[in-house]
């Protein structure tokens, strides 16, 4: 079996033609977007908590909400969970508006506590439009309502605004990601698909039955084969991507490769499907990319699959690309271990079997 897995590494690096193309468009979307400065200011992520619910804290809401360089989500009293969110790197901004402390009738009360605005530290020129921009907002709130309504200190204490560390990753660390799920994706299943139907038409198939090798070494000569060539295409692409264009990996890169062959078993299994429900190596081409450009489009390769519409989102999630990008982030830009992925790893571990079976069911020979 051993020689069988050697010989078809040899004959796919022998295809030259299918190896370059196999290579270069993942690579070339790594240069394109590698070459955008996504960088800039951009609109960062705020949740307001306010344990207030005064007129002069509703106002503060309502002019920050209309800030452009912002979106911003009302968190109730779940502080907590979005400082929880912010030192994840999930959330750029919280602000905390703090209750009244401090009664209309008293006038020994002690002063109010300022209002708080927490900022990862992953873009400081926004950081510092947004922590002035906040503090005017704060300073017209306070000019315009009595000290008892307005539930924050006077003076230079307004504000008082902390930078919490977190992981920088940029939007090409994660697109980075998605291109290596996605170049594992179109190649796993277009070149077993075309490769099986190519031999298939060949009749090499039929005259694999007749001789002494057990049919599951050659398959499993053929599926090892293409997992290497995979981890060489990962590694590739994420070696240009970080030594061109300084895109950062947080995670451990052993467990990257874990997810990418788990990731690249089920979509050989579908190149399998393909295979057989196609007559030639054309309408094979032509069906797996059928199968794996809505998948690229939806499975959040690009950008998160909550800006899609309608049911969408939901659709996206029982994608098997979806779990794959989920894990390769978690692992690459969030720094976890592969055992916190686990969520992932089981429903890719089900696709594996799933596919795994419709192929056995379904490959042919003739």
């Amino acid at each position: 079996m051993t020689a069988l897995f050697l010989a078809n590494l040899k004959m796919m690096a022998r295809n030259r033609q299918a190896t370059f193309w196999a290579l270069f468009f993942p690579l070339l979307l790594v240069v394109v977007f590698g070459l955008f400065e996504f960088n800039n200011v951009g609109t960062g992520r705020m949740w307001i908590v306010d344990h207030a619910g005064s007129p002069a804290s509703q106002q503060i809401i309502a002019k920050v909400a209309a800030i452009n360089l912002l979106h911003v989500q009302e968190g109730g009293t779940g502080e907590a969970r979005a400082r929880q969110h912010l030192a994840q790197g999930d959330l750029d901004y919280l602000l905390i508006i703090p209750a009244q402390n401090s009664s209309p009738t008293s006038a020994q009360a002690e002063p109010p506590a300022p209002v708080t605005l927490l900022y990862g530290s992953g873009n400081a020129d926004r950081n510092q439009l947004v922590d002035g921009t906040v503090r005017h907002i704060v300073y017209e709130a306070a000019s315009g309502f009595q000290a008892a309504q307005m539930p924050t200190a006077t003076g230079d204490g307004l504000v008082k605004s902390q930078e919490i560390p977190v992981a920088q990753v940029s939007y090409f660390d994660m697109v980075l990601m998605g291109l290596v799920g996605l170049g594992i994706m179109t190649n796993s299943i277009i070149s077993i698909a075309v490769r099986i139907s190519t031999y298939r038409n060949l009749s090499i198939l039929k005259r694999l039955l007749v001789t002494p090798l057990p049919i599951w070494k050659y398959l499993v000569g053929e599926v090892g084969a293409h997992l290497v060539v995979a981890l060489v295409q990962a590694a590739i692409i994420i070696g240009v991507g970080v030594l061109v264009f300084g895109a950062r990996i947080h995670g451990n890169l052993a467990w990257i490769f874990v997810i990418v062959a788990l990731g690249s078993l089920v979509f050989l299994n579908i190149g399998f499907i393909v295979s057989a429900w196609s007559r030639t190596p054309a309408a094979a081409s032509g069906m797996g990319n059928a199968i794996a450009l809505p998948m690229m489009f939806f499975a959040g390769t690009f950008f998160s699959t909550a800006a899609l519409p309608w049911v969408l989102p939901y659709v996206a999630q029982a994608l098997p690309l979806t779990p794959m990008l989920v894990a390769l982030r978690d692992v690459a830009n969030g720094g976890e271990p592969l055992w916190n992925t686990w969520p992932q790893l089981a429903i890719l571990g089900g696709w594996v079997l799933g596919t795994g079976a419709v192929a056995t069911k379904v490959f042919r020979f003739n």
